[in-house]
Order: C-alpha cells, then sequence, then structure tokens
C-alpha cells in the first residue's frame, strides 16, 4: 500500500517538472563605457556562431544561461561602440563565468576590438571545492582514462583499482555524463567511461554537491562530452607500445612491450547547416596484456604429474616469458557522438558505447598448457536527448530522456556461451580433432599436480556460464530563471526505473543428462527430464529474471513435480526505482553568494525482507524459504538540506564553506540474491560462506562540512586550502543472526545489515599556476585521516566466527593514504617560437605519491589444513586463521612515486597538423609496493617457506627443493597465489613507452 502511494505521488510530480544533474554554466558580468565608467543598457551579448544571447539592463548587467562546456568566442556590439570580440572564454559545468566590458567608441564605422581571454584561476562564485580537468588539459597529459585523470585531483584516491573519495568506501562515488548516471546500481560503480578525445570537461566535487546532485556519499565525478564546431574539423591519432610479439619477452629501449595499440578517430562540424552540428568519436584498443605486471620467466622441464586421480603420470614441463602476462588480453571499442540542433526549441542529443572482450583465466602461470580460455563479453550503452525551450533570455526548461543498457556474458573460447557443450566429451573431441578426451562422455581428465600445485591440463573448462543484464529508462527535466540579477532559481524531480536480470549455471550439471544407468546415481535422460530441484542443487543455479535454464522471464517461476510437489522457485527481474526532487537558489552578490537548497529522494530497492529473520518460514519440499516467508521492503523518502556559502573578499581572494546531507543505496548485490543461495546458507546451511546474504539494507546517510579558503596570489597564480570532516553513517556491515531456539533452520547465519559507521577528516591544497615563460604548473596534495570500525563489510567476519564482540572502536581504514598527491608541469613552445627544433613541440610530466595504506600485522594459526599453492595467503581469504598482532591499521605499506612523461613535437602542412610524440608511464621503472603480505608485512616475502615452523612439512610431502623452486618462481618471484586469490597486485605497473602520431585537421 505505501509503495502505491508514493508511485503515485512520482508520477504526479513527474507529470509537473523533472531534474537533472547540472551539465551547463552561465555568462555574466557588466558593460561600461571605456572612458566615462557609465554601465550600457541594451548592448548585445552573443556567443559566436550561435543564437544564444543576452542584452543588458539599465544597470548594464547581462546574464547567458544554459552554456554547455566549453571554450567560447563572446561578441558585445552597441550602436557608437567598437564590437569587442572575446575570444577562449572557458564555461565550466554549474559555475558563473564573469566576463566584464569597457566597450570603447567607434571613430570608423565597422571598428573592432580582439581580446583573448586568460584562463580563470579563481572561482569565486563556487561554494565548495571543485577540481576541474578541461579539453586542453587531457591533450598534453600523459595518462589516459578517465580513473587515472581523477587520481590526480585533490581528495581522490585510487587504490586496486577502486576510486576513494575523501575516505569514502569503494562505491560511494557518482558518475555522471552530460548529466546522466552511468552508475551500475549492482555495484555502485561506474559502467561507462567517455573516449577522452570526446571529453570536454572533467569536474570532481569532493567536499560536497548542489541539491540538484545525488545518489553518491563520498564525490561526484561529471564529464561533459563535445559538441560540434561550426566549421568541418577531426584527428586520427594512433599510438603503439613497441614492436615485434610481446609474448617473446624481450624489451626493446630496456622496457616490455605489452601488446597495446590504440586508435582514435574524431570527426566534427556542421550538417548540412550550421543548426546542425555534430561531433564523432571512435576509439579501438587491443591490450594483449592488460595486466601490466613486474613478472619474471621461468622454465621447468620435466615435471611429472602425482596427481593420485590420475591413472597415467604425465611428465610436462612450466614455461613462462619474461614480463608478459599471457591469456590476459583485453580488446575494447567505443563509440562517442553529439548532436546539436539549434531550432526554436534546441535538441542536444548524444550517445555513448562501448563493447569489450576480455580474458579471465583464474591464474595464468598455472594454465600455461591450457589453450582453452574464459571470457566477459559486455557491452554497455547510454542513449540521451534533451529538449530546450527558451522562454526569455534568463528563462528555459530542459527535458531529458535516457535510456541505458549493460549486459556482461562470461563465455568459453572454445564454445561461447554455448554451456551445454562445455562439458560434452563429444562436442571437445570435434573441435580438437580428437586431440582432447574425456574420461567419460560428461566429465574432463583430472588435472595435474605437479609438487602439489594445479595445473590445468589442455581442454580444463570453467565449470560456470554468467550472463547480466541491466537497463533502465530515465525521463528528466528542469526550469531554470534568472531572477533579478542576484537569483538563479532551479527545480525539478528525477526519475529513473531499472530492470535487472542475473543467471550463471554450473555447466558440470549437464552429467544429468546421461541416459540412466551410466553413473553411480541417477540421471535423466534429456534437460526437460531433469526434476527440477536437483538441476538447482547440482547446477548452483543463481537466477533472477530468469529460469533455472537461462530464459529471460517478466515473472515468478515455480516447479513443481507430476503431483504438485513444490521443488522451488526463481523470482522475476528486480525492479528497483529512484526518483528525486529539488529546489535550489543560487543567491550572487559581489560579496556574497549562497547556494541554498533542499534535496527529497525516493529509493525503492524492490527488495524483500524475512517477516521473522530469527525463524523464516521454509518450504521443507524445496528445501528453500518459502514464498510467505518474505514481505516487500518499504521504500524510502529521505530530505537532504544543502548550503553553500562564498564570500569573495576582494576580486583575488574569497572563502567558503560547504554543509550538506547526502543519501545513496547501498551496492544491490548486498541484497539481490537468488532463491537457492538463500536457501543454502540459511535453509541448509553446513558450509563457512565468506560472502554471506542479505536484504531489507536502508541507504547510507552523509554529513558533510568544508570550509575553504581562495586566494589569487600573483597574475598567473592561485591557491586554494580546503578543511573537510564527514560523518557516514548506516554502512553495511555482517552480523550473526541469532535463531530462536524453535525455528525450523538448523542454526544461526550470517547477514549484511547497516550498522557500521566512519568519520574522514582532512585538507586538501591546490596550486594553479598559469603558463607564464612556456611552463603552466599544478600541484595537487590531500592529507586524510579516515577512520571507522571496519573497512569494508566483511571486516568483523572473523570476529563473528569466534563469537568475538564486534568492532566498537574506531582505527585507520584499509583505503585511507595520509599523504597523497600530484604535480603536474607543462613546458611548451608556441607557434614561431623557440626555432625550427623547438617551435610548436612540449613537455609534460606527471608525479605522483602517496604515503601507502594502512594495514594490520597478523599471526596466523599454526597447523591446520594447507594448500601447497596458497599456503602462504589462505589465512588473508579466511580470517578464522589470523590473528591481529597489533591494533588495527596499525602499520603502513611503503610510500609510492610514480613519474610519467609525454613529449610532442607538431609539424604544420598545409591545413593539416602532424603530431610525433612519446608517452612513457611509470619513467623510472619503480616498483611501487601497494600491498604486502600481512603476516610479514613486507611484498617479496610471504613468510611461509621462510618460516619452517609452517612450511617444513608441506615442503617435505610435496618434492622438496623442487617445491620449493616452484613456490619461489611462482608466488614470490610473481605473487601469483596472491594476485588469484586476493584479487589484488603486490607491485604497481611497471615503465611502458608508447610511440604515437596524430594527425589534425
Amino acid at each position: 500500500m505505501m509503495r502505491s502511494t508514493w508511485i503515485c505521488l512520482l508520477v504526479f510530480l513527474l507529470s509537473v517538472t523533472f531534474l537533472f544533474a547540472g551539465s551547463v554554466g552561465k555568462i555574466s558580468g557588466i558593460v561600461v563605457d571605456q572612458k566615462t565608467e557609465e554601465p550600457l543598457a541594451g548592448v548585445n551579448i552573443l556567443i559566436d556562431g550561435t543564437t544564444i544571447g543576452a542584452a543588458t539592463d539599465a544597470t548594464g548587467y547581462y546574464a547567458i544561461l544554459n552554456i554547455p562546456a566549453g571554450s567560447y568566442t563572446i561578441r558585445a556590439s552597441y550602436i557608437g561602440y567598437k564590437v569587442t570580440i572575446v575570444q577562449g572564454v572557458r564555461v565550466s559545468m554549474d559555475l558563473t563565468t564573469e566576463l566584464n566590458f569597457e566597450l570603447e567608441r567607434e571613430i570608423l564605422k565597422g571598428e573592432s576590438v580582439l581580446v583573448t581571454a586568460k584562463r580563470s584561476l579563481f572561482e569565486k562564485n563556487a561554494t565548495s571545492s571543485i577540481s576541474i580537468t578541461t579539453s586542453e588539459d587531457l591533450e598534453n597529459i600523459p595518462i589516459r582514462g578517465t580513473q587515472n585523470v581523477i587520481s590526480t585531483m585533490a581528495g581522490v584516491i585510487v587504490q586496486d583499482g577502486n576510486v576513494h573519495i575523501r575516505g569514502g568506501r569503494d562505491g560511494e562515488v557518482g558518475y555522471f555524463v552530460n548529466g546522466v548516471s552511468t552508475m551500475n546500481p549492482v555495484t555502485n560503480r561506474n559502467a561507462l567511461t567517455p573516449i577522452q578525445e570526446a571529453i570536454e570537461e572533467i569536474q570532481v566535487l569532493a567536499g560536497g554537491y548542489s541539491a540538484d546532485i545525488g545518489g553518491a556519499n563520498a564525490g561526484v565525478v561529471k564529464t561533459e562530452l563535445k559538441t560540434g564546431g561550426f566549421a568541418l574539423s577531426g584527428s586520427f591519432d594512433f599510438r603503439a607500445d613497441g614492436f615485434g610479439d610481446p609474448s617473446d619477452g624481450k624489451k626493446f629501449l630496456d622496457t616490455y612491450t605489452y601488446g597495446h595499440n590504440l586508435l582514435v578517430g574524431t570527426v566534427s562540424g556542421p550538417l548540412l547547416s550550421e543548426k546542425a552540428r555534430f561531433f564523432l568519436a571512435g576509439e579501438y584498443n587491443n591490450q594483449d596484456d592488460s595486466e601490466l605486471r613486474f613478472s619474471k620467466g621461468y622454465n621447468f622441464k620435466d615435471l611429472v604429474d602425482t596427481n593420485p586421480e590420475n591413472s597415467v603420470h604425465d611428465t610436462i614441463s612450466l614455461i613462462y616469458p619474461d614480463g608478459f602476462t599471457p591469456n590476459r588480453a583485453n580488446n575494447f571499442y567505443k563509440i562517442n557522438g553529439t548532436l546539436t540542433l539549434d531550432l526554436p526549441i534546441r535538441l542536444n542529443i548524444s550517445g555513448l558505447f562501448t563493447g569489450s572482450k576480455y580474458d579471465r583465466f583464474k591464474a595464468p602461470m598455472l594454465n600455461t598448457i591450457n589453450d582453452r580460455a574464459q571470457y566477459y563479453e559486455a557491452s554497455t550503452m547510454l542513449l540521451t536527448a534533451k529538449a530546450t525551450k527558451v522562454f526569455s533570455s534568463n528563462t528555459y526548461l530542459n527535458i531529458k530522456g535516457s535510456y541505458y543498457h549493460y549486459q556482461r556474458e562470461l563465455g568459453d573460447s572454445w564454445f561461447g556461451n554455448d554451456w551445454e557443450k562445455y562439458y560434452d566429451s563429444t562436442a571437445v573431441a570435434d573441435y580438437t580433432n580428437g586431440d582432447v578426451l574425456y574420461r567419460n562422455a560428461w566429465r574432463p581428465q583430472y588435472d595435474y599436480r605437479i609438487n602439489g600445485f594445479p595445473v590445468e591440463r589442455r581442454g580444463t573448462p570453467l565449470n560456470l556460464y554468467r550472463d547480466e543484464n541491466q537497463e533502465y529508462i530515465g525521463l528528466a527535466a528542469d526550469f531554470t530563471t534568472q531572477y533579478g540579477k542576484n537569483h538563479l532559481i532551479q527545480t525539478g524531480v528525477d526519475f529513473r526505473g531499472y530492470t535487472i536480470r542475473y543467471f550463471d549455471i554450473a555447466p558440470s550439471v549437464m552429467i544429468y543428462t546421461a541416459p540412466n544407468g551410466q553413473y553411480s546415481f541417477t540421471t535423466y535422460g534429456t534437460i526437460d527430464a531433469v526434476p527440477a530441484d536437483i538441476w538447482m542443487l547440482n547446477g548452483g543455479v543463481d537466477a533472477y529474471g530468469f529460469d533455472i535454464y537461462g530464459n529471460e522471464t517478466d515473472d515468478i517461476v515455480r516447479y513443481k513435480d507430476e503431483n504438485g510437489k513444490s521443488l522451488g522457485y526463481v523470482d522475476a527481474p528486480k525492479k528497483p526505482m529512484q526518483a528525486s526532487a529539488y529546489l535550489m537558489d543560487k543567491i550572487e552578490y559581489d560579496d556574497l553568494v549562497i547556494n541554498l537548497g533542499v534535496r527529497l529522494d525516493y529509493f525503492d530497492s524492490d527488495d524483500k525482507e524475512l517477516k521473522n529473520p530469527a525463524d523464516p518460514e521454509v518450504d521443507k519440499d524445496a528445501s528453500m524459504l518459502a514464498e510467505t516467508a518474505w514481505k516487500d521492503k518499504d521504500p524510502e523518502v529521505i530530505i537532504s538540506p544543502r548550503i553553500g556559502l562564498s564570500f569573495p573578499v576582494t576580486d583575488r581572494t574569497a572563502f567558503y564553506m560547504q554543509y550538506g546531507k547526502f543519501v545513496q543505496m547501498p551496492s544491490l548485490n548486498n541484497v539481490y540474491f537468488s532463491n537457492f543461495t538463500l536457501a543454502r546458507q540459511i535453509v541448509r546451511q553446513g558450509y563457512y560462506f565468506i560472502n554471506p546474504v542479505g536484504f531489507g539494507l536502508d541507504p547510507l546517510k552523509t554529513t558533510s562540512y568544508e570550509v575553504g579558503f581562495r586566494q589569487q596570489i600573483a597574475e598567473n597564480a592561485a591557491f586554494d586550502v580546503t578543511a573537510f570532516y564527514k560523518n557516514i553513517r548506516g554502512l553495511v556491515q555482517i552480523i550473526n543472526q541469532r535463531i530462536d531456539p524453535t525455528a525450523a533452520i538448523p542454526g544461526n547465519y550470517e547477514r549484511f545489515t547497516n550498522g557500521d559507521f566512519a568519520t574522514t577528516k582532512g585538507m586538501e591544497f591546490r596550486l594553479t599556476l598559469r603558463r607564464m615563460n612556456r611552463l603552466a604548473t599544478q600541484v595537487n596534495y590531500t592529507l586524510t585521516k579516515a577512520e571507522g570500525t571496519q573497512s569494508n563489510s566483511h571486516s568483523a567476519q572473523g570476529a563473528l566466527y569466534f563469537n568475538a564482540q564486534m568492532p566498537t572502536t574506531i582505527n585507520p581504514l584499509d583505503y585511507s593514504a595520509t599523504h597523497t598527491g600530484s604535480i603536474n608541469l607543462d613546458y611548451r613552445f608556441g607557434k614561431n617560437d623557440g626555432g625550427a627544433l623547438l617551435s610548436q613541440s612540449g613537455l609534460n610530466l606527471l608525479f605522483k605519491f602517496s604515503s601507502g595504506h594502512p594495514y594490520t600485522h597478523v599471526n596466523v594459526n599454526i597447523g591446520g589444513q594447507t594448500d601447497p599453492y596458497t599456503a602462504g595467503i589462505d589465512y588473508m581469504q579466511d580470517t578464522r586463521d589470523r590473528l591481529a598482532a597489533e591494533p588495527i591499521g596499525s602499520s603502513t605499506t611503503p610510500w609510492t612515486f610514480y613519474t610519467d612523461l609525454r613529449l610532442d613535437k607538431t609539424f604544420e602542412v598545409m591545413n593539416v597538423r602532424l603530431t610525433a610524440y612519446v608517452l612513457v608511464n611509470n619513467l623510472f621503472n619503480r616498483k611501487n609496493v601497494v600491498n604486502v603480505y600481512e603476516k610479514t608485512g613486507s611484498a617479496e616475502d610471504d613468510g611461509f617457506l621462510s618460516q619452517p615452523k609452517y612450511s617444513a612439512t608441506t615442503i617435505a610431502t610435496n618434492g622438496g627443493q623442487e617445491y620449493s623452486d616452484l613456490y619461489n618462481a611462482i608466488n614470490l618471484t610473481n605473487g601469483q597465489a596472491y594476485w588469484d586469490n586476493i584479487g589484488r597486485e603486490l607491485y604497481g605497473n611497471p615503465r611502458q613507452i608508447f610511440f604515437g602520431i596524430k594527425l589534425s585537421f
């Protein structure tokens, strides 16, 4: 009933007005007579090449709204005065660019004044901290990819591929492209990254954001795409990181090649007329080795299989190349485009598409014999259309629609997505012309055991097929009006409705389709004949929005036998909804700017929760939770105030402060579980589950404060200092659910719930030096102290297992690097500057540093079951095997330092620009330690071989010195077990050198 009421209210609101994250800016200023300084009324201010403009009022004031981010030429014209043209005026998203004119009286008719604007160093109307990177910056910087770019900005930490802003957990950052969300709601991570050459501007809002933006607790990354120009232009860019076959493991310029080839093309211009303009970009990126690891090859010959399951023990060789990771290719292609139609109702259409295919070998160093790879094939698309109705020069309405689609499938290099063939011996024999033979119709040969290490045979399949499918339809619009000189008023709401489907299965379940009598258990001859409960149990079927065979369904699917006995059921697709409404007034005076707003968020996660978690109702026939055990979770409605203040003391000095409350739904993968998984963990139990289930989670809530000071200290230099504090409540953690003595389930179970908290505080410093004597500089530094009771939702799982007290004291969080920063130097010769050799050449040097992140030194129990391959890291997977040897987070990984370089030289022939360049990432090939073994605090020694009390027995039973040699080569020198099982790297990326050429016209 409550859900229906809120849906009706939202439909009503949507019929009135809509909202999306701001992606346009504003130009305003005063026009006066140059000699008398009297304001001029009726001066026409126009953006060249468009119909966008405004006229000054009686006080000489003008404001132009709804300007997409970019660089523009602005023209001021008035009868009796020279036309003044200002080139290179930069407009940024959600900011006001101040542009004042002093018009000269005209002596000869047709006279004009041409001025080139300088890039602003001082955003006096910004009421919170903000970091901006423009297309001009991206052209010269020696790194690629939005995540790499924002990692250089103040407040941003990228650790193990995860983005943390001001001490927030991974998944608390919001991403928007052209004002539309690109978040994957299941993981709360970014799902779509534009082509770098298609980006006009990137903004990172770390300290807070106005009421028109939501769905993020830690920070927001906003990207605006380029729009078409008024003249035809384009570019063609190709780069490669070396020559020859990277699998040979040979060096060029003392650096390995990794088989990276990048091709990017752009074209832009008018389409039939200047009222229709387009921009189109395409990218193809081939990476033979997508890992980029510090790896060292080895060659072990005449190794004898010791697997007792094998009747014949083969002799094999394990050969691995230097510097190159085989079976880890990544190929992706992207298309980005925008279309602008300057009609009475202005239309802006944009589209982004990314397709990728990347290998997923579990452990490349243990799979050198097996050429049967698994891969993920994914596609992501976002289409957006925006219509703008301008009622007057200071009032407009935007209406926007968007469609997002994401699909990812885990396939097999031999049989693609035909998972029914993965374990079919006949299909395998046909594919390999009889080279690979299984031991029977549905069972592959046992893998090798080489001195205790599992080594896959050729043709060993991955016992998993997966299909993920997500889409949303969004409707949005906002109404904006400039009320007088001082008030910019905005209001609106936003709606997104998702459809989320998931399916995975263990293809080995196909053995149950064999004719009965071939095995010691009952088989059924065909898929249709296998009872649904047998199929789900032995196939480990996780599904919602699919039936148990992988066919899409829009409803709950219930399975029964011929007598009506329940065999189980799978859920319909999940259909979460998010909506919001806001009202905001940006009040701008010369000495005070107030950004005041309030936001209402509506979250309907389409989740369910147990009516009685301590005694849930069980469907005993199906050994699952009964459908009647659940109830729908009520939607959440939360109101969040936001206020930002800026006090421009002078034209070069401003103080600012920001306060806001922010809310965000937790990752839906913490609440979306199949009925099979819920049954396995709650009803059947009997195992220790590293990843527990969850249901009924509430939104995460953050209260954020910041104060800052901006100062332009010279004509070409300015700095910004910010202090911040955040309090985060309702973070996801694991609890041990106690059950009633009379409950129908066998025992307690673990589940996710809200309850954890964290606090972060710190300081940021930004220094910008505009280009002077050829040199431009940007310095960013962040001091962070992020503390909480748990670094992630699993941190206290070991304590729960031993019935110990849950953590109640705050400790440093694992991803809290105390000191981080970057220095970017760009030294560039202009045209006809520096002589023929140096003219139009440049050098860009980027230096990044971090003080390392906290970790906890642990003691590991001696004894118990030890796997020869994972013996040095198993305690890091299963927290039951370790005890803290010091207060949590007391130790820190070493400092890291990265230096990246770009050298380029441009030649002009007719109207074509040819740029040759070299990019060097990790210029000094520094082997940065990014993680360590928690037992030793080292990245080189996991504490297993070096401590006989742990390893003596394992060494003796697995070949003695031969085992030690393998362990050293695979696990210590190359960190395979850590990478494979922990999912992280011990070292950062090695040096990589790109050679490129770019043609522009």
